[in-house]
């Protein structure tokens, strides 16, 4: 039987089994005789009108495509036929037949059940699940109609690899740009060199990608899939690639080679994520960093292409690729299409460019951006200390002021970030220390709570890892001992919580062993020893030194101590109605601290006579209404002592007369407010 006899036989066969589900065409069909008003015996045969008391299966027959009687299924696959009769031993059309197997095949439905056509067959098509399967099974099958039920015989089968060959492998082009694709085709044949479809076809390239990479054939044993000359890692193909072809049923390969173009770079891109601020070679940063370019063709990154980089503008003392070079240097993108170059700086701050060129066309190039060398170790003269409040509360616990620490180098640039500046208090509570941002700043808190020295003023000392000052007499920019002059040295030093500048036993002291020099200083105004404590005869000539600076605080009490001045007698009283009159008020009985930063000061009066038709007044002519958030609590020239202008006042009667009253009026920040009265003599 040829293949256009086996077509119309199938064709046949659906059309039977179409006209059986139907009821065969007549009036009487099937569904018709099923949903007949009160007839509630046995459904009847379509094909008979007979009753179907028992239903009868047939054993179960594999055949192959051309009709014949088979035990052996192999990729071509089979089909498996059940007939269903009733007790006449007449077919039954529209039975239900499920057929399942011990495993290896797969059916022609996907829950493996069929109707049975006009004659009462039921017929599926059986298939390997892989060409390449072996072993012996069975297919058993069901039949159900109207609540009968019949087990057909079972059959038992082997499955049989074939001997698949891979013929006619060929690509729609054989000579393609890097990236480009192309399809590729082949066809698969059985033993006797026909067309052989589900079969699994394999496809591999010594360089490139497929999709899909794994295909089975079908339709006359066609395959075709996708090539695209980029390897799996993104990497571009070139030269000669080849594609090979297997599958589990052949038992050899075909190959063919593509002839891929060498890869044409077509750009350069200066890919450092993040500006490179690097730090001068003696700054205590890294010695060194890099940035990077990445070369593409096509979008894709290309490797193994030639590279050449050459400053453009730099320090003179800054070298790339290697140490010591400034010559033009050629390398090699890596595996992503990256060219890394090395950057060692110099002691010299300033931008960097750095140009990268492709060498096989000059005109793809690229320079760097936002790289420079700036930062070096914070200086002497470097560190700046201010705060949020000088007088806290004492009388309660957590009053709080916030210390920032700015630093730079001897360039004026923010030094490298994460340098840390360490903190060590005389009271309260500070944090022990913090690391600057990318902009050279830090800060911690100081915190009111025990203990609280009995003076009521807390030194805090900070201190960091830097460079003393030096004048540069030979212009390098680097400091040489015996050149270049050091216009403050400074050794060991100490918390100076006495404020007399000397060390005292018991004091925080911070020992280096540095060496025994006297330390002397070469500025017209050195810095007062309050600010930068020191110990004599420890310095040396070495640049590197732990950098000091002290700032003093105020632990004041909410209850003002006053003062009283110019404009009171001896006994207390205010001298004149029209004039002035002076005090001060601090915050603690020692007199030694202002109020509490942010208290409010004020005076107020009460006209008590009619002799000055109620006219009096009391304005502050001078002092601070509000104690400031900063101060000067000591000078060069008043070592411990807290500065007038801070705690003076001077008020101007008008108008008043004896017997009016006048107070003074202090109000602490979120605290009491406490008043004290004045007469007038």
């Amino acid at each position: 039987m040829d293949k256009k006899q086996i077509v119309l036989k199938l064709s046949a066969v659906s059309i039977a089994v179409l006209l059986a589900s139907c009821g065969g065409g007549g009036s009487d069909g099937y569904y018709n005789q099923q949903q007949s008003g009160s007839n509630s015996g046995p459904s009847t045969n379509p094909n008979t009108g007979e009753a179907v008391k028992s239903l009868n299966a047939s054993a179960i027959q594999l055949k192959d495509l051309n009709g014949n009687s088979i035990a052996v299924i192999t990729a071509e696959g089979v089909t498996a036929t059940v007939k269903v009769t009733d007790q006449s031993g007449n077919g039954v059309s529209g039975a239900l037949v499920t057929f399942s197997s011990s495993g290896g095949v797969v059916f022609g439905s996907s829950n493996g059940a069929v109707v049975t056509n006009a004659n009462g067959e039921a017929i599926i098509s059986v298939t390997p699940q892989d060409a390449s399967s072996t072993g012996a099974y069975k297919i058993s099958a069901t039949a159900e109609y109207d609540g009968n039920t019949a087990n057909a015989k079972d059959a038992t089968f082997t499955l049989q690899s074939l001997n698949v060959t891979l013929s006619n492998l060929a690509a729609a082009v054989t000579s393609l740009a890097s990236g480009a694709s192309t399809n590729i085709t082949l066809k698969t044949l059985n033993d006797s060199s026909t067309a052989q479809n589900n079969v699994t076809v394999n496809f591999t390239a010594s360089c490139g990608t497929f999709d899909p990479a794994s295909v089975i054939s079908s339709n006359q044993g066609n395959v075709i899939t996708s090539y695209k000359a980029i390897a799996s890692n993104g990497d571009l193909c070139e030269g000669p690639v080849v594609v090979t072809a297997s599958s589990p049923s052949s038992s050899s390969s075909v190959t063919t080679t593509l002839n891929i173009a060498a890869v044409a770079a077509d750009s350069l891109v200066y890919t450092t994520a993040t500006d490179v601020n690097l730090g001068i070679k003696s700054s205590g940063s890294a010695a060194s960093s890099s940035i990077e370019f990445t070369l593409y063709a096509n979008g894709v990154p290309a490797r193994d292409k030639d590279v050449e980089v050459s400053l453009e503008k730099a320090p003179n003392d800054l070298h790339f690729v290697t140490l010591n070079n400034r010559a033009v240097q050629t390398l090699k993108s890596d595996s992503k299409g990256k060219i890394v170059v090395n950057l060692y700086p110099g002691n010299i701050p300033g931008p960097v460019e750095i140009k990268a060129t492709l060498v096989a066309s000059p005109s793809v190039s690229a320079i760097s951006k936002g790289v420079k060398v700036s930062s070096g170790r914070v200086t002497q003269e470097g560190v700046s200390l201010s705060v949020s409040k000088q007088s806290l509360r004492t009388d309660i616990d957590g009053d709080v002021s916030t210390i920032v620490a700015r630093m730079v180098d001897r360039t004026g640039n923010p030094v490298p970030k994460d340098t840390v500046i360490s903190f060590v208090s005389e009271g309260g509570k500070v944090d022990p220390n913090c690391m600057t941002d990318d902009k050279g700043v830090c800060s911690v808190t100081l915190t009111t709570q025990s203990p609280r020295p009995l003076d009521n003023r807390v030194t805090v000392l900070a201190y960091v890892e830097g460079d003393k000052d030096y004048n540069d007499i030979d212009g390098d920019n680097l400091y040489t001992a015996g050149t270049d002059i050091l216009t403050e040295n400074i050794g060991d030093f100490f918390r100076d919580d006495d404020e007399n500048t000397l060390y005292t036993v018991g004091e925080f002291l911070y020992k280096k062993a540095a060496g025994a020099l006297q330390c002397l200083s070469t500025k017209p105004t050195p810095t007062p020893l309050i600010v930068q404590p020191n110990i004599p005869n420890t310095c040396d000539n070495n640049l590197s030194g732990v950098l000091r600076q002290q700032i003093l605080f105020a632990f004041a009490h909410d209850t003002p101590t006053y003062v009283w001045g110019s404009g009171f007698d001896s006994n207390g009283f205010i001298t004149s109605g029209s004039g002035n009159f002076s005090f001060q008020v601090f915050g603690n009985s020692q007199k030694t601290v202002p109020m509490p930063s942010g208290t409010q000061i004020s005076v107020e009066v009460k006209d008590n006579t009619d002799a000055n038709n109620l006219s009096c007044e009391a304005v502050i002519r001078e002092g601070n209404v509000t104690v400031p958030t900063v101060m000067e609590l000591f000078t060069p020239s008043t070592f411990g002592k807290t500065n007038n202008e801070v705690v003076s006042y001077i008020v101007r009667l008008k108008g008043c007369a004896t017997g009016d009253d006048v107070k003074v009026i202090s109000s602490v920040p979120s605290g009491k407010t406490v008043t004290s009265w004045l007469d007038i003599k």
